[in-house]
């Protein structure tokens, strides 16, 4: 029995050392927001990575602040929500014109709770998403982007029609 029990955590452990893809970042995050496990391999899985790409820091930070409503203590949670609160702010300041991040920054904030007060920047991303997203050539992202934005109440119904 603690044979097999080392074994599953050490597989446990392999998947989320393993190097992710964008496009297995892209699924993880949008797993992230309704299954904690999903959320967690997101941020372990980035822990080195995030380090290499500032998009992916951006998506480990994402990470984080879902997982603030998967934490019980209130303290926690607002530590673990201003962690990647702090590094998304990082991300937008290392690559302010990179469409990803200021998607997932908009993402986040529309998200958030208002007694947080983090909502500040969502006028100008969701100008600076919209100026983009058509012109966006990697088709995945422009289709997540699109697919999120339609659903969300981030965009006005005229907004939604112009997509």
């Amino acid at each position: 029995m603690k044979k097999w029990l080392a074994f599953c955590c050490l597989g446990l452990l392999m998947s989320f050392a393993s190097e992710l893809t964008i496009a297995d970042v892209r699924s993880l995050f949008k797993q992230a927001a309704f299954d904690q496990q999903a959320c967690t391999k997101l941020i372990y899985s980035l822990k080195h990575q995030a380090s290499e790409r500032v998009v992916f820091a951006a998506y480990k930070a994402s990470g984080l602040m879902m997982n603030a409503k998967y934490v019980g203590n209130p303290l926690d949670k607002f530590s673990t929500f201003s962690k990647g609160k702090t590094l998304l702010e990082q991300t937008v300041s290392k690559e302010p014109t990179n469409l990803e991040i200021r998607f997932l920054r908009l993402a986040m904030q529309a998200n958030t709770p208002s007694f947080l007060g983090y909502s500040d920047a969502i006028p100008r991303d969701k100008k600076f998403v919209l100026q983009n997203v058509k012109t966006e050539t990697d088709l995945e992202l422009k289709n997540m982007i699109v697919a999120y934005l339609q659903k969300s109440d981030v965009l006005t119904h005229a907004e939604k029609k112009q997509l």
